[in-house]
């Protein structure tokens, strides 16, 4: 019966680890790229909500890329940002 070194149990691990490792670096970029289109999707639904209800106020939030962007990233927060700019600033 043949003796497996302890090298080449090493080698092999290694190995694999190196490629999951390396598979893990090349869909983790597709991941956040799909997590960011969903809540800038998401934004977007808030957004024409904010701005249906909104009507009867007054209220009107722009929906442009630079919006939809901040409100993607930042969630509730940039919201909040958003709309305390976009007051201000009218």
């Amino acid at each position: 019966m043949p003796q497996i070194q302890m090298e080449t149990v090493l080698f092999v691990f290694f190995a694999v680890a190196l490629i999951f490792f390396i598979a893990r670096l090349a869909t983790s970029p597709v991941q956040m790229m799909l997590k960011l289109l969903m809540n800038s999707l998401l934004s977007v639904v808030l957004l024409c909500f904010i701005s249906m209800i909104g009507e009867y106020w007054g209220i009107h939030l722009p929906i442009n890329p630079v919006t939809v962007l901040i409100i993607a990233i930042l969630g509730l927060p940039g919201l909040l940002l958003v709309s305390v700019l976009y007051f201000l600033m009218v």
